[in-house]
């Protein structure tokens, strides 16, 4: 059985098939199907039932029987599967397949009793075709069941048929009867009745013969027959009643079940015509094969189709559509055309449709580097061999394009080959860039960048710029890949007309000469402006090089070796009137000062410095000097000080900026033609130790020569920075032959100029050779204003920034300046008058009172003052002793007669007189006269003492003291004798007791007086009644005032009262209120404006117009308001006369509510356009309602624009025809009526006209036309007017004489714009909504809106370039020929300006310009010059490389054949040296073991420079055992220092007391220094051991990869490498032998050595094991052979060697006992030292405190 299932089903397979190929009929010309049969045949484990009889045991169950005795309960077991004898009761599912047995009615399928609802299932595993289904049943059939069927392996179900006995209660709503069409789903009730009660069936068919099916294969059909699975629902079970009876035997339910004999499921393998055989599925188990009749449900297709329903196509045949087959077309699979490079292929509709049917296959999967729909073309980056066919394996080969510049990184044509080369990029691969292009990328788009060379930077050459680097060749002093930028030091290329200019920054107001590249802006220094930084900012200076002044006035006195005066001046001491006044007067820092004294201040004063005196007879006087209007100045500071001969001055230098040279320079003024001599000292405070000045100033002597007031020492004298110095000058007189009386000089100031040769190289030898030549020195010591030259000037410049850094603050006295800026160079600030000083912070020596004014003008009387200067801060001058006031110009009090000032004469009875007369003033005693000599009368008496008359008070009208005294005084009229008061004003009569007219008061009351009378100027004065004499109110106001001033106008006049300019009321009355205009008065007004008060809708200050918006004035009501039309006018305004308002042109009217002129209708709905001829109508021009014309006499036509019958042209006048013309009008009209009658008849009966009338009827004709010339009008004309006349009159006949016709276009064109109006509106609303909103992406928009710009700009490119490149040069070309001319115009000077405006002028923009408009167009065309050019140069140049290539490969054959025997020998030679070399007995450990190491791990090179490394590497490693081996002897030196230390610190510790501390502190500190460098040495040893072994194991990874054929091309020079190495080894060998003494350098390369031992036995392991794998090189192992020999024996040297370094370690181990030893000793040592030190710690402090 085994045997049978292993071998006999694939035997069963493949006769099955061969069975199943050969009982195919021929499909070729019409569709195919495979034969019905049983679907449930072999499908018993794929058939289920929800309800089975005994599936869990043994089940009774009972039969329905009639007879007595008969067995009615059976027994049901259906545990194990149905057998006729072992197992009868089994009654499973798999039962009801139909068998053909003989005892096929002896089995069943029986389900549990009394269980309704039972289902049925059976599974297919594909789609099959369903032809009909009968069920056999053994018991009753259903009283209710159903079918369903699914297509998607039971996912959804779909109902076939419903059987019921009763269908309107087990299946409601459902169709009852015959299906009216093949689809329809009903109940059947044939199938339902109790009868029969066994072999009863139950048919159902997919399809319903009735009806007549035209297509089988439509979709409908299809989807009635197919399915996967099948279900059979019982619902109902048939019962006879009695299951309603309650038994006690027996449970009626036992009887009643359903029981299937056979169920049959008629059907086919579903293969859509395609197949007439189907196989088993696969997957399936292979005993079904064994079951008979079995319905397989995988198809054998046909047609070239596939899968288990032939439902798709085979893989290759896709070209066409797959369809069902049909009886008449079998539409088999059609084959795609892959060109045998695919087995695969796709249906594509829309190709399928766009060939017209012909071929919808695309080729899939394509092998061979093929893509395409056919395969027929190379898939990217390969392309067609043209050599071979499209069928070809081999036909595609890779495309040969470089990557870096060629599109997606090396595609090429497919069918060609050629490379797609970038936008810059070309040759046939691709590599190179185009002309005018460099830097050939992949990462670049276009591939290679443009050559951006500026043309103002550049040298034109034949290649823009280098193709590799895009490097240009630039013009002198540019610089940059692109030659856009200038050098440093140099600016301006592109901003300016002219190449790379000189920065030509200032040397001390720039950092330096670098400057702004764009601008040329040099980088100034602090507060330095301008291009050049040559100009301080505002508010700043230059300070000249004589800043550095010291005036004499501030110097100290040297009185020492002064003489004594001989002759002391007699003139008061002009201080002596302050020191009286308890005041110091000095002169300190530029200005005279007052101190007050005080006690204390008295020791104080005298240590402070002496100042120099004002006043004469002393050594030293300041005499100061006032600057004289027109005259130059010819000193510094207030003046000078005047110094006997052999007196001095100190002056105190502290305020130097810089350690420099500087010169000296002394001003002074000679008062005689003697010379003098200065004797100079220059004395520091302290002692000076800087490096700059090495040599301290020496004494001077210095001769001042009489005719000069300057000398300057040529030898300049270098003072340092921040010092303090004291320059000590003693004056001497020189002997003369001539000698003058004087014996005094006038010192002005000392001065120090800096020397510019000093600034080192800071100044160029140009500049000091200028400076010297214009005597630049001289120029600047000068006092006074000077212009300097413009050379001394700039280095002046230069220097003054480079000393203080930049510029120098002004700081001007806000008080004493004008301004806060001063003079650039020098800093002299804008000084206010009489204000001094460079900040202008003094007052000049002859003024005083320093302010916001500036300062006063001493302006001292020199007849009254002693000086001209005066107090600073009172500016009282210093007056004579009989003179006073501030000036000294006028005498003291008692005094008169200025400046001969004299004592009053006033007899003693006055203390002053007038200062000029001498007149005495307050004469006392009622005495009066210029001398007080007479008496005189006095206020309120009257009286003459002279005459011993007595002084009587005056009454008027009371005394003087009665308060009630009104007159100025009094006198008594000699001749009448009686008294008469002088009154005051506005008082009159004899006693002054009245007031006078203008006037009023009460003077009966206490302290009254008479007062004006306030009335504003507006009485009469000379009227006493014009103002009530006691109040003062005005009674008799004048110029239309009133009031108790005065003050208002009269009612009726308004304006100013008080300026006399009340004017009359001028109001309107028929715009006026009119109760506010009073019958024969002026109306009234408002007093100040003079408006009148207006009436409703008037305006103006006179009411004399109306108001906007209202019309009509005059009106009993003022004005009316023109109420406008708001819809039908254009303004709410209206003409102010006639109130007429401005209307839209189809309204009228004067509110504009009516049709206008020419228009009609109703207002309200619309006014349609007469059209009438205004010429020919009257006004108004058209009826106001129906639209007609209304023509004025003499004009007719429905418009008026015709003259009427009687009148002739010219319209509009037509005036009045002729008398005669009335009388043939009517005749004519007459006889046209009678021959239009006689027409009509002609008309009606032509045919019978006899042709005798003919003659006649012409006649007539021939009149008519007569009668018509004669009105004008030709017969043709006149029939047409008639006829219009008709149609007018029909018309008018039709027309409603009471319509409104309206015209409904205006309205439409409304409605249009309200439609245009809400377009744009919600057009507007559109356009925000679509908006993009904050969290729109519009990269692809701007995207895809960037490349259709670029392609349409590519279009025009070509054309639009050459036409702008050409605009541009004609436009060049003009400007360059207009400059030309305007040049050859300008003059010399005029060039220079426009050369610096030049070159300061930035055109950026126009440059950008024209590079960016030409550049590429210059380019393009450039390139298509070249290009022809250079593709004949690549052709000849390839064709010679190629010849020179051939000849270059034939010579390096013949060479390489001879190198290589020669190379062969010289190896030998190289492995017998290094042989001979390892082999000596000097060589030490260490470099045994590296060359070792060196050799087992060694490769043979394949190249040159792989030899080259190793001997880099080889000799890397000697010299760093070099390095180490001298690190030995170092530190071998350095111990035996420390021993020699050692001892001479043994000595030290014996003879402490004797010794110098200081020198044994310093001994033990250099023997610290000593350790910390061994150790430092001992470290560097171990890294260099650290550095040599990683060297090695570099050398180990390189040397291990050479395996290959050794290229001999360096061994010579390796030979001579190892030559040097051998000799070097040597000088090692020598160290080596002197190094086995250092402890740690030794026992480090022990240890080291034993590492490397290992490893070399490793590498000698791994060398063999690999050279016995490899044999196929003889030639490489024989070498190798002979290096594993040779490192064999070295490795048996190195282990002798290795016994000799152990030697070497027991050394090391005693050594470092010793040195530990000595280390204790150094550390006692050093703790004595530290005690020592310490006693002399203190004691050096105790010494420090005595």
């Amino acid at each position: 059985m085994s045997a049978w299932s292993t071998v006999g089903v694939p035997l069963l397979w493949l006769l099955w098939l061969a069975v199943a190929v050969c009982a195919q009929h021929d499909c070729t010309t019409t569709s195919c199907h495979p034969l019905l049969g049983d679907l449930m045949v072999g499908r018993g484990a794929q058939l289920s039932a929800t309800s089975t009889c005994g599936l869990y045991g043994p089940q009774n169950y009972c039969i329905i029987g009639y007879l007595e005795g008969e067995k009615k309960c059976f027994l049901c077991d259906s545990r194990y599967p149905y057998n006729h004898y072992t197992n009868p009761n089994s009654h499973q599912i798999e039962n009801v397949i139909t068998t053909f047995d003989p005892d096929r009615k002896m089995k069943w399928w029986q389900s549990e009793n009394g269980v309704h609802e039972v289902s049925i299932q059976l599974n297919l595993e594909t789609v099959f075709q369903f032809s009909h289904l009968i069920l056999t049943f053994k018991t009753f059939r259903p009283s209710a069941m159903l079918v369903e069927k699914s297509k998607d392996n039971g996912k959804t179900w779909k109902v076939f048929r419903y059987f019921a006995e009763n269908c309107g209660s087990s299946f409601p709503g459902v169709p009852e009867g015959a299906p009216n069409s093949i689809g329809d789903i009903v109940c059947d009730t044939r199938y339902s009745g109790m009868e029969p009660s066994t072999n009863g069936e139950v048919v159902l068919k997919a399809l319903d013969p009735s009806f007549q099916i035209d297509d089988p294969y439509s979709p409908e059909i299809q989807e009635l027959i197919t399915m996967t699975n099948l279900r059979v629902n019982f619902t109902r079970l048939t019962t006879l009643g009695d299951t309603l009876l309650g038994r006690l035997k027996r449970n009626p339910k036992d009887k009643y079940y359903y029981a299937l004999y056979e169920m049959v499921v008629r059907g086919s393998c579903f293969c859509n015509g395609h197949a007439s055989q189907c196989m088993p599925i696969d997957g399936t188990r292979g005993d079904v094969f064994l079951e008979p009749g079995m319905v397989h449900g995988h198809c054998v297709c046909q047609h070239n189709t596939a899968g288990n329903n032939c439902e798709r196509c085979q893989d290759l045949y896709n070209d066409a559509p797959w369809r069902p087959a049909r009886k008449t077309d079998p539409h088999p699979c059609k084959k795609c055309n892959c060109n045998g490079h695919s087995e695969k292929c796709h249906f594509d509709m829309a190709r399928y449709m766009s060939t017209g049917g012909v071929s919808g296959g695309v080729c899939d999967d394509c092998r061979n580097n093929r893509t395409g729909i056919h395969c027929e073309l190379c898939g990217p980056y390969y392309y067609q061999d043209p050599r071979r066919p499209h069928n070809d394996p081999r036909a595609c080969v890779p495309c040969n394009c470089d990557p870096n510049g060629s599109l997606d990184g090396g595609l090429c044509d497919p069918g060609t080959g050629r490379c797609f080369c970038k936008r810059h990029v070309e040759g046939n691969q691709c590599d190179r860039c185009q002309y005018g292009f460099y830097g050939l990328s992949r990462d670049n788009p276009d591939g290679c960048r443009v050559c951006r060379c500026n043309p103002l930077g550049s040298v034109a050459t034949p290649y823009l710029c280098d193709p590799v680097t895009g490097q240009c060749l630039c013009q002198p002093f540019a610089t940059g890949p692109m030659c856009d930028h200038c050098l440093t030091g140099y600016w301006g290329l592109g901003n300016t007309v002219h190449p790379c200019s000189l920065c030509d920054c200032d040397i001390g107001g720039a950092h330096d000469n670098r400057c702004n590249p764009e601008d040329g802006k040099c980088q100034c220094r602090p507060n330095m402006v301008g291009q050049r930084c040559k100009e301080p900012a505002p508010g700043y200076f230059l300070a000249l090089l004589n800043i550095y002044l010291y005036e004499a006035e501030g110097a100290a006195p040297l009185q020492d070796n002064a003489l004594p005066l001989v002759k002391p001046s007699s003139i008061p001491r002009c201080d002596q009137y302050f020191r009286h006044q308890g005041y110091d007067f000095k002169f300190s820092n530029g200005r005279f000062v007052l101190i007050k004294r005080n006690r204390r201040g008295v020791r104080r004063r005298r240590q402070e410095q002496i100042s120099i005196p004002l006043q004469p007879g002393s050594p030293l006087q300041i005499i100061p000097r006032q600057q004289s209007p027109g005259k130059p100045i010819t000193w510094t500071g207030p003046g000078f000080v005047r110094v006997q001969d052999r007196a001095g001055l100190r002056f105190t230098v502290n305020n130097l900026p810089a350690s420099l040279d500087y010169y000296f320079v002394l001003r002074y003024e000679p008062e005689s033609s003697d010379n003098w001599s200065a004797k100079v000292k220059v004395r520091p405070t302290r002692l000076l130790t800087s490096e700059r000045c090495t040599n301290s100033p020496t004494d001077l002597t210095v001769t001042l020569p009489g005719s000069s007031k300057m000398v300057i020492v040529e030898q300049p004298m270098c003072l340092e920075e921040g010092e303090k110095y004291y320059f000590d000058i003693i004056f001497e007189k020189l002997p003369n032959l001539h000698p003058q009386p004087t014996s005094h000089i006038l010192v002005d100031s000392m001065g120090l100029i800096l020397r510019a040769e000093s600034l080192g190289s800071f100044c160029p030898e140009n500049r000091l050779e200028n400076f010297e030549q214009y005597h630049c020195v001289e120029v600047v010591s000068r006092p006074g204003p000077q212009v300097l030259p413009e050379m001394c000037e700039e280095l002046i410049v230069s220097t003054s920034a480079w000393i203080y850094n930049g510029a120098v603050v002004c700081r001007c006295d806000t008080v004493g300046s004008r301004s806060q800026s001063c003079s650039k160079l020098g800093g002299q600030c804008d000084c206010k008058p009489n204000v001094i000083g460079r900040c202008c912070d003094t007052c000049a020596a002859h003024a005083f009172g320093f302010g916001p004014n500036g300062c006063t003008a001493c302006d001292c009387n020199p007849q009254g003052s002693v000086m001209e200067m005066c107090d600073q801060t009172t500016g009282q001058c210093v007056c004579r002793s009989e003179v006073s006031g501030r000036r000294c110009d006028r005498c003291q009090p008692g005094y008169f007669g200025f400046p001969q000032c004299q004592p009053c004469q006033c007899n003693g009875l006055a203390d002053q007189c007038d200062p000029q007369s001498g007149a005495c003033l307050g004469c006392k005693n009622s005495s009066v006269g210029p001398h007080c000599d007479r008496q005189g009368t006095t206020d309120g008496y009257y009286g003459n003492p002279a005459l011993q008359e007595p002084c009587k008070p005056c009454l008027c009208p009371g005394t003087k003291a009665s308060g009630r005294f009104f007159a100025r005084s009094c006198s008594k009229d000699p001749n009448s004798l009686r008294v008469q008061c002088d009154c005051e004003r506005g008082h009159s009569g004899p006693h002054c007791n009245i007031c006078s007219s203008g006037f009023y008061g009460n003077l009966a009351l206490p302290g009254a007086r008479c007062k004006e009378c306030q009335c504003n100027n507006n009485i009469d004065v000379q009227d006493r009644d014009a103002c009530d004499a006691i109040t003062g109110y005005c009674l008799r106001c004048l110029h239309h005032t009133y009031g108790q001033a005065c003050e208002s106008c009269e009612p009726g006049y308004y304006g100013d009262a008080l300026a006399h300019n009340c004017k009359e009321c001028r109001c309107d009355l028929r715009g006026t209120v009119a109760n506010m205009c009073p019958p024969g008065s002026p109306c009234l007004c408002e007093q100040s404006s003079g408006q009148c008060p207006c009436l409703s809708g008037v305006m103006g200050t006179f009411c004399n117009e109306c108001e906007e918006g209202f019309w009509g004035f005059g009106s009993e009501a003022g004005c009316k308001p023109c109420d406008c039309d708001t819809a039908r006018s254009l303004s709410d305004q209206c003409d102010k006369v006639t109130g007429q308002c401005s209307c839209h042109p189809d309204f009228g009217g004067r509110r504009c509510d009516e049709c206008g002129e020419n228009f009609f209708g109703n207002p309200d709905l619309q006014c349609i356009f007469c059209n009438c001829n205004m010429d020919g109508t009257e006004h108004p021009s058209c009826d106001r309602y129906t639209g007609e014309c209304l023509c004025r006499p003499g004009v007719v036509g429905p418009f008026c624009s015709e003259c009427a019958s009687g009148r002739g042209p010219p319209f509009p006048d037509c005036p009045i025809c002729h008398s005669c013309w009335h009388l043939w009008a009517s005749n004519v009209t007459k006889l046209m009526q009678e021959a239009e009658r006689t027409s009509a008849v002609v008309n009606q009966s032509d045919s019978l006209l006899h042709t005798s009338y003919s003659c006649w009827l012409d006649q007539l004709d021939n009149l008519l036309d007569e009668l018509s010339n004669l009105t004008g009008n030709s017969a043709a004309e006149a029939e047409k007017a008639e006829m219009f006349c008709e149609q007018i009159s029909m018309l008018r006949n039709t027309i409603d004489p009471n319509i409104i016709i309206i015209d409904t276009s205006p309205l439409l064109n409304i409605e249009i714009d309200n439609i245009r109006d809400e377009f744009n509106r919600l057009l507007g609303d559109l356009t925000e909504k679509i908006k993009p909103s904050q969290h729109m992406d519009l990269v692809a928009l701007e995207e895809a809106l960037r490349e259709i710009r670029k392609h349409h700009t590519r279009v025009k490119e070509a054309e639009q370039q050459c036409k702008d490149a050409k605009a541009l040069l004609d436009s060049s070309r003009q400007k360059r020929k207009e400059v030309k001319e305007k040049l050859d115009s300008w003059s010399v000077m005029d060039l220079d300006i426009l050369d610096r405006k030049a070159k300061a002028l930035s055109v950026v923009s126009l440059n950008e310009a024209v590079a960016e408009q030409t550049r590429d167009g210059i380019a393009s065309m450039l390139l298509s010059l070249k290009d022809s050019e250079r593709k004949i140069s690549e052709v000849k140049q390839k064709s010679q490389d190629t010849k020179t290539m051939a000849e270059e490969l034939k010579k390096k054959i013949y060479e390489s054949t001879e190198e290589f025997e020669r190379e062969k020998n010289n190896t030998k030679d190289l492995i017998k040296q290094v042989k001979k070399y390892l082999t000596d007995e000097m060589v030490g450990p260490e470099d045994i073991e590296m060359v070792a190491t060196a050799v087992l791990a060694i490769r043979l090179p394949s190249s040159p420079q792989e030899i080259q490394d190793v001997i880099n590497k080889i000799l890397a490693i000697l010299f760093n055992s070099t390095k180490l081996l001298e690190d030995l002897d170092q530190l071998q030196e350095q111990t035996k220092t420390a021993q020699d230390l050692l001892q001479r610190a043994k000595e030290v510790e014996s003879k402490t007391k004797s010794i110098d501390v200081g020198n044994i502190k310093k001994v033990l500190e250099d023997a610290e220094k000593i350790e910390d460098k061994v150790r430092q040495y001992l470290e560097n040893g171990k890294d260099n051991i650290n550095s040599t072994e990683k060297q090695l194991e570099e050398m180990n990874v390189s040397l291990s990869d050479i395996q290959s054929v050794l290229n001999a091309s360096r061994i010579k020079d390796l030979l001579e490498q190892i030559e040097a190495l051998k000799n070097k080894t040597d000088l090692n060998r020598r160290q080596g032998q002197e190094a086995k003494a250092t402890a740690d350098s030794a026992l480090s390369n022990a240890t080291d050595s034993k590492m490397l031992l290992v490893e070399v036995t490793n590498l000698f392991e791994a060398l063999k094991k690999k050279q016995k794998e490899k044999g196929s090189n003889e030639l490489v192992n024989e070498r190798l052979n002979n290096i594993t020999m040779e490192a064999e024996k070295i490795a048996k040297e190195f282990e002798d060697k290795m016994a000799q370094v152990e030697d070497l370690e027991k050394k090391i181990v005693v050594l470092l006992q010793v040195k530990e030893e000595k280390e204790v000793e150094v550390d006692k040592l050093l703790q004595t030292v530290d005690q020592i030190r310490k006693e002399i710690t203190e004691k050096a402090t105790a010494y420090a405190n005595c």
